[in-house]
């Protein structure tokens, strides 16, 4: 809650959760807060512990999480869901954040986060 009390970083974070399928990178998070690369990091990363892109790795995790788990979305459908354009791209990023395949995960129905 922190950065949407922050006027600059409220507005990425309010564009980021509008869209987040976008192919988001630091410098549109930036441009939507106002502010240069560096300082939108810095700032980003001050007041809410991670880095931006680190941010948006994790919410799209949460999306394929509940994407798998609670929808029954297949692998490829749960990557298109939470902005991922390859399914191998996805799964890779999904089994180092999570800890285990997507697929094993949607196969066991958990809702947790698995210990990396």
């Amino acid at each position: 809650m922190a950065g949407f009390a922050d006027p600059y970083l409220g507005r990425a974070l309010t564009a980021f959760h509008r869209t987040p399928t976008a192919s988001w990178t630091v410098a549109d998070l930036a441009r939507e807060a106002g502010l240069s690369r560096t300082g939108f990091a810095e700032r980003f990363t001050s007041r809410l512990g991670v880095t931006p892109m680190a941010y948006v790795t994790s919410w799209r995790m949460q999306i394929a999480r509940e994407a798998l788990a609670q929808r029954g979305l297949s692998v490829a459908e749960a990557a298109e869901a939470s902005g991922y354009a390859s399914e191998s791209a996805f799964s890779r990023v999904f089994k180092k954040e999570i800890g285990v395949s997507p697929a094993a995960f949607r196969q066991s129905g958990s809702t947790r986060r698995e210990a990396a």
